[in-house]
């Protein structure tokens, strides 16, 4: 978990650089460069946080077992709960709708974050093994 300094901000100053943040993350997508913005300011940590997150909310949207999104993505189960009671209450609707919006193929990104891109085979799972026993990519 990345640091948070124990200094508090006024709360009003904060919700302006949020916003400030957002209104340049906003522009350096509508630019094409938005990779390079968020390469800037985030840390390999923050990186990993935020896709993890990401990764867990897609997991679980598409049913897959708590237990197994917390094997795989490396979280604690207790993670896991939050983020699912999260969605339960619709706090991540915007991501979902902008998942759908944008067609991701859930079930291939699942299935990458699985098998570790294709390197590994899933752990459990009938359906991602074929019938001569080989598990499908």
């Amino acid at each position: 978990m990345p640091h948070v300094s124990s200094k508090k901000l006024d709360p009003k100053f904060l919700e302006k650089l949020f916003a400030k943040l957002l209104t340049i993350l906003g522009q350096s997508e509508r630019k094409g460069n938005l990779s390079e913005v968020a390469n800037g300011l985030l840390t390999s940590t923050e990186k990993i946080m935020l896709a993890k997150r990401l990764a867990i909310i897609l997991m679980l949207t598409s049913n897959t077992p708590h237990e197994r999104v917390a094997a795989v993505l490396g979280v604690s189960p207790t993670t896991v709960t939050k983020i699912f009671l999260g969605i339960e209450i619709g706090k991540y609707d915007a991501i979902l709708k902008i998942s759908k919006k944008e067609k991701l193929d859930l079930e291939k990104l699942i299935w990458n974050i699985m098998t570790v891109g294709g390197i590994m085979p899933p752990k459990i799972g009938r359906k991602y093994w074929t019938k001569d026993l080989k598990w499908r990519a």
